[in-house]
């Protein structure tokens, strides 16, 4: 065989050699991984906030007028004339109608914020559990509380009384 050959053989065999991840290699990856999804989380929790703060007149005309309607509706139904019943229809439309503007208030927000939890979903019931099995570390449903986690839970009790 000449010089020529033998190294293109060398060459292709090398290519053949499939690299396999070190521990540490695939520790970063789920770093990574875990990272993001923390990052689609919080973008989430934020969007939710600035959507609660803009839609915020919307939701109380709402609660307002949901609570009035509650509020009124056993003495109209007590009043049994025909009265009565166009005011409960009265105020269910208007109900609707206030319902319909707080949806289309907060519709801008939800496309943003649907696309950012099924990421995390995803990364929850799937991505993170085949990730863990791959490091050796399969999920396993847990019943009671680490004692660390309990530490950490009553410190941070702790915390928010302060």
């Amino acid at each position: 065989m000449t010089k020529r050959k033998a190294e293109t053989v060398q060459i292709q065999e090398e290519a053949e050699v499939e690299v396999q991840p070190t521990k540490m290699d695939m520790l970063e990856a789920f770093a990574e991984l875990v990272a993001e999804r923390y990052g689609y989380f919080t973008a989430r929790r934020l969007t939710q906030q600035d959507m609660s703060e803009k839609c915020k007149a919307e939701m109380e005309a709402v609660n307002a007028k949901r609570k009035a309607m509650n509020e009124n509706i056993e003495k109209l139904l007590e009043a049994e004339n025909e009265e009565a019943r166009t005011a409960i229809h009265v105020q269910a439309k208007d109900l609707k109608t206030l319902k319909e503007e707080a949806d289309t208030a907060k519709k801008p927000y939800l496309e943003k914020i649907k696309p950012l939890s099924q990421a995390q979903k995803y990364c929850d019931s799937i991505a993170i559990p085949d990730f863990l099995k791959e490091l050796g570390h399969p999920v396993q449903p847990r019943f009671s509380v680490s004692d660390w986690m309990s530490k950490a839970l009553e410190q941070s009790k702790q915390k928010k009384k302060k």
